[in-house]
């Protein structure tokens, strides 16, 4: 049989479609077809810069897929099954893991997908050593893939909000509607907190409307002020100074929007967080929010491409396309 077709990255804004060798598939192995994968920032910015990988890499970690062949060891993935993967990988041995806090591990770079083993941006993906229900958790046939895909970037985003303070707040502040504001707003609502959330770009706004928050442009009033918490989303520093008058004097801040630019910060009484990544059980729950439909992004998978357009589908978005969320669909 013909090798599998997946995307790799030869140097920055240079990526190429080939044949892929995948292993034998082990006692406690699965080899799966992706159905399709989100392309994250941090894709982007390893497209136009290199960062976070290496040439020869197979990026893509926000997938949704089906089993194609399950190890001998492993139970509950018969061929034809749906899953969700989760792509953050850590060595289970460290003082972080044995603590729970698996994202902190420093194993995960070299074992992540797309950042040291291959990721989904590929017809087909063979992941070593898996925990069911742990790497790879079964989900209903009648899942919507789009919807699946979300379940990485959701789990980060239920991390930042419970950073934030989780259900003890009312009311939170929310900037920056890119793909990680829209879920970290959709994570909030779900856990029956109000959002606000301020974006410059009118077709993000709207999708943020759609998902219950309400919405305003920087500068203007926002409903609801003062504000619990705030999570910013953004990465722009100018966007969290803005933010500060419009909280409650002892409102946390979390960080979850990534940037190189330092943060002016005026100390104040306001606790700062960063978050990064998430726990075990921050995916499972990801997971069940979706199949249970109390989380439905798959509508904002704004533009979807085949494997041999894998390029257009990094390069930066340009505002007249109205990029909410792109996808790649290797089997399209």
């Amino acid at each position: 049989m013909p090798h599998p077709l997946g995307v790799v990255l030869h140097a920055p804004q240079d990526v190429r479609t080939e044949p892929l060798e995948q292993p034998p598939v082990g006692p406690t192995d699965v080899l799966l077809d992706v159905e399709a994968c989100g392309v994250c920032g941090s894709d982007l910015a390893s497209y136009a810069h290199g960062h976070y990988v290496e040439p020869g890499q197979v990026m893509g970690h926000e997938l949704s897929a089906t089993v194609a062949v399950a190890g001998e060891a492993l139970s509950g993935l018969e061929p034809g099954t749906r899953v969700a993967v989760r792509p953050m990988r850590s060595c289970g041995r460290c003082a972080y893991c044995r603590d729970g806090d698996t994202h902190l591990c420093g194993a995960t770079a070299g074992r992540s997908l797309g950042y040291g083993a291959q990721g989904a941006f590929a017809q087909q993906l063979h992941l070593p050593d898996v925990e069911v229900g742990r790497d790879v958790v079964p989900v209903p046939a009648g899942t919507d893939p789009f919807d699946l895909l979300w379940a990485e970037p959701l789990a980060v985003a239920l991390h930042a909000v419970r950073l934030a303070g989780g259900t003890a707040n009312e009311r939170v502040l929310v900037t920056g509607a890119g793909a990680v504001g829209l879920t970290v707003a959709a994570a909030a609502i779900a856990q029956g907190i109000t959002v606000h959330v301020v974006e410059p770009v009118e077709h993000r706004r709207e999708a943020a409307e759609r998902l219950g928050a309400t919405v305003s442009v920087p500068g203007e009033p926002t409903e609801g002020a003062p504000h619990d918490a705030l999570l910013d989303a953004s990465g722009v520093p100018a966007a969290v100074t803005a933010a500060l008058p419009l909280l409650a004097p002892t409102a946390p801040v979390v960080l979850v929007g990534l940037d190189d630019a330092p943060v002016p910060w005026p100390v104040g009484a306001h606790r700062l967080t960063g978050s990064f990544g998430y726990v075990d059980a921050d995916f499972a729950t990801a997971v069940d929010l979706i199949v249970a439909g109390r989380v439905v992004l798959g509508d904002l998978v704004t533009h979807r491409y085949p494997l041999e357009q894998a390029g257009r589908a990094l390069d930066a978005p340009r505002p007249e396309d109205h990029v909410v969320k792109a996808a790649i669909v290797p089997r399209a």
